[in-house]
């Protein structure tokens, strides 16, 4: 009896660990979306900023997939390198919650905030 009550929580330890949903997976929409905005707070810990009155989320839909963030003028950046009060043209999904950046790169302090124009 205690042999069988092992092996059925070893089993179900198991499949919830290996057949569950992937951890941090956030449902996304299909498709992408560009803004130019203003970073107005960041948080280093949940990695999250509030830009241009937006929540958006910098983990990935998957929680490994992170985004390409690029300081102006050069391929190199990181979340940790972004500052409150620098303009992005950010590249997100939409979820439930926030907004899931894909890509970012500072832009030009002088640059119109909104939907940025096709040919920029």
């Amino acid at each position: 009896m205690m042999n069988r009550l092992s092996r059925s929580l070893l089993l179900t330890t198991f499949l919830a660990v290996f057949a569950g949903p992937t951890f941090a997976e956030v449902q996304t929409s299909d498709y992408t979306q560009t803004r130019i905005g203003m970073i107005h707070s960041l948080d280093l810990a949940n990695k999250t900023a509030v830009i241009s009155g937006y929540r958006y989320g910098f983990t990935g839909a998957q929680g490994w997939d992170l985004p390409s963030i690029k300081m102006y003028n050069t391929d190199f950046g990181a979340f940790e390198l972004l500052k409150t009060g620098m303009k992005v043209r950010v590249t997100y999904r939409l979820s439930k919650s926030s907004r899931i950046v894909v890509a970012m790169r500072q832009v030009a302090d002088d640059a119109r905030l909104g939907v940025p124009d096709v040919f920029e």
